[in-house]
Order: structure tokens, then sequence, then C-alpha cells
């Protein structure tokens, strides 16, 4: 009945104008049925309960937990989630019903942030490349991918904020650290790529791409960022320059390395004031071994003569292949004063290892050739005129017999 009032807790005090009077929307419940609702209750429902089964009116009623989610059955209106709590009222059940949209709005937003973080996660630790965030002198993050790029676990790196540093290619470490720092204090971008040491001694090449997050001062307050592991390209990079820069067959530099080192060593010579000697040698009895034994047998020669050549020079000596049968050997930052006698000993050299035969599969050949040498400054003032004079030294001693050798302009 609407005149129904609820028992008073305590004398003088007029509960049913406290209950009607209630901004949440409440009800009054006796053996399920509604026994009275307040107008906050009505308004949410769209009309007045009072007399409804209460399972009627809220689907869910009864849920064991506290507070439950139900529906509200409206008038007029779409059913409304809602949330109940409930208490005892003497022999009655006072439920508050809330409005869950709010609610929900906010779990949807928490679930959407999990699922976010989650699949931010499962992206963070499928990409090929090592994901950190720093902040100050504090590793905060870093991805699982570690353990197989850099051998090193999740904790052992947040352990220690100098164990990135400390794992950089001691080569490295001094350039790498500058930039760093540069880029820290807003002054540089990206680092080069660099080498890193892991704890098993094998060296990764890293490429490593940071962002910065800075305040309004330009102070870093956040570093994240990516660590891709670019071996495998570095060595297909040095494959490829080998290549370029190399001969198949023996191994030696080519004519381009060549070409470019003398023309650096020329530059050298004329700012610091030294020598350098180009050796041009040709085989004698080359065209003879190919077409009497094959080219697998020419072949065999050149790849001997080739360690022959590198063995009789000395470590800072470039031994290179020109081309066929001719080789090149260069001489370079030499002291004046000492110039004659290191391209004395090295032509004595070269000589020596030609007299010795080489083994062709068994078939012992005693290779032959004619050897001429130039000489910077004394023959020329330039690179191409330097190696120019060197082959016409060398036709020279040709024409003088096998095995013979000639310096340019005698």
């Amino acid at each position: 009945m609407h005149s129904e009032r609820m028992p008073s807790s305590e004398p003088g005090v007029d509960t049913g104008s406290l209950f009607d009077a209630a901004p949440e929307a409440l009800l009054l419940v006796g053996e399920g049925r509604v026994l009275r609702a307040n107008p906050a209750a009505a308004a949410l429902s769209g009309h007045d309960p009072h007399g409804e089964q209460i399972r009627d009116l809220i689907e869910g009623w009864g849920a064991f937990e506290e507070p439950f989610e139900a529906v509200l059955l409206r008038t007029g209106a779409e059913p409304l989630p809602v949330e109940v709590r409930t208490s005892s009222a003497g022999a009655h059940t006072l439920a508050s019903i809330r409005d869950a949209r709010e609610l929900l709005a906010g779990r949807d937003a928490i679930s959407q942030l999990f699922e976010a973080e989650a699949r931010y996660r499962g992206l963070v630790e499928q990409i090929p490349a090592v994901v950190y965030a720093d902040r100050g002198h504090e590793n905060i993050y870093v991805s699982p991918q570690i353990m197989e790029i850099l051998g090193v676990t999740q904790e052992a790196y947040l352990q220690d904020p100098d164990l990135w540093l400390k794992m950089v290619h001691p080569d490295d470490r001094g350039w790498v650290e500058a930039q760093s720092d540069a880029f820290i204090a807003g002054e540089g971008g990206d680092l080069d790529d660099y080498r890193m040491v892991r704890p098993d001694g094998r060296i990764v090449w890293v490429r490593d791409r940071a962002f910065a997050y800075r305040d309004d001062a330009g102070r870093v307050i956040l570093e994240q960022g990516l660590l891709f592991d670019v071996t495998e390209l570095k060595e297909a990079e040095a494959r490829v320059t080998h290549m370029a820069y190399h001969d198949a067959l023996t191994g030696l530099p080519n004519r381009e390395l060549f070409q470019e080192s003398m023309q650096l060593a020329v530059e050298r010579a004329r700012r610091d004031q030294t020598s350098i000697a180009v050796l041009y040698l040709d085989l004698d009895n080359f065209k003879h071994l190919n077409d009497t034994m094959g080219h697998h047998a020419g072949d065999l020669l050149l790849a001997g003569l080739a360690g022959r050549l590198r063995a009789s020079t000395r470590d800072v000596d470039l031994v290179a292949r020109q081309s066929g049968d001719e080789f090149l050997i260069l001489l370079a930052d030499l002291a004046p004063a000492d110039a004659p006698g290191v391209v004395a000993l090295v032509l004595e050299r070269v000589i020596e290892a030609l007299e010795d035969p080489i083994d062709l599969d068994g078939t012992p050949f005693h290779a032959r050739g004619s050897i001429g040498i130039s000489r910077f400054p004394d023959d020329s003032h330039d690179a191409e005129t330097l190696l120019r004079h060197a082959d016409a030294a060398m036709y020279q001693a040709k024409r003088s017999g096998p095995g013979s050798h000639r310096y340019y302009g005698t």
C-alpha cells in the first residue's frame, strides 16, 4: 500500500519520508513482491512498480554475490543494466538500485585497456627486435627477445643499468657512448650500426633506433627504442664488398681496390713526404701452360702464386691481381732513405718465390715472370702515371728476356 511506512529504527524518525527523499532508487521487498518504491525507483523504471513480483521487475534478482548485476525491465524504454545492493529491513528486504551503464562503460574501458596491453605485448614480443625503455639511469623495460639476440635475461638487463654499454664492442664503445650522449642532449639522431659482444663471445651487429620524450626544458624523461639484429645483413654486405673488390680465384684484392689504395697512398705520400713503389709482375710462360695442361692447371698456378706473393711481401704491403696472369704489389708509406732497400728486399723475395716450382696436381711447374718497378715521387707525381710507368717497365723487362726485372727509366 502507498500509505505503508517502513519500520522506524529510531524513535521519532520518519523513515518513510527518508525512503521517499533518498536520491538513489529504493525498493522495499517482502515475500517476493515490491511493497514500496520511492520516486527515484519509479523514475528509473518508468512506472510505479508497487505490487509487482520482484523477479518480473528485475531479471537476475537474488544473485548470491553482493552487489549483483541485473536488468531492470522498464516501461516505454529498453531494459536497463543495473547494480543491486540489498540489506535487511526487519522482515523485509531493502534494495538499492543503480544505473550500471557508467559502471559497465568503465569496466569496458578497463577491459579494452587490458586487451590493448595484451595485444601490444603480443606484438612487441613477436617482432624480431629488442624493445626497451629507459628512464634516466634506470632500465624500466626490455622485451624477452633480449635473450635470443644478446644472450642475457630480462632480469639481468633491468638490474644493471650499465649492462648495455658494457656489452658494446670495445672498439665501438667510445663513439657509441659519445653518440648516445649527444642524442640525450638533443644534439644527435640515430646511432650508427655498432657491435655488441654476447656473454658467449659471439659478436652481434645491431641497429639502434631510439625515441626520446622530453619535458619543456628539453630534458629526456623517457627513452624508448628498438634494437635490431643486423648481423646477417652486415655479413652479406661484407661479402658483396669483398666480391666487388677481390678476385674470385685468388682471393687477392682486384684492380679497383688496388687503384683506390694506390690513390690514397699517393695522397698520404704528398702530405707526409714519403715514398711509394709499385711492382708490376707478368708471367712469361702462362699461355704455354694453359695450352699444354689446360685452364685448371692455369688456375692452380695463379692461386699458388698468389699465396707465394703474399708470403714474400710485408704485412703492410698490398698484393693484387691486375688481370689474367698479371699481379701488382704496392709498397707504401716508405721513408725516403729506406725506400731503395725495402724495394730491393721485396723484389728479391718475389724473384725467389718464382724460382721454386709450384705443384699442379702432382706436376711441378717452374713459373717465370717479368717485373717492372715504378717509384713515387722519382718516376711520377700521380697514381695513374705511377701505375702506367710500372707497366712500361715490365714490358722493358720482358724484352730483356724471361725472368727479368727493370726499374722505370733504366
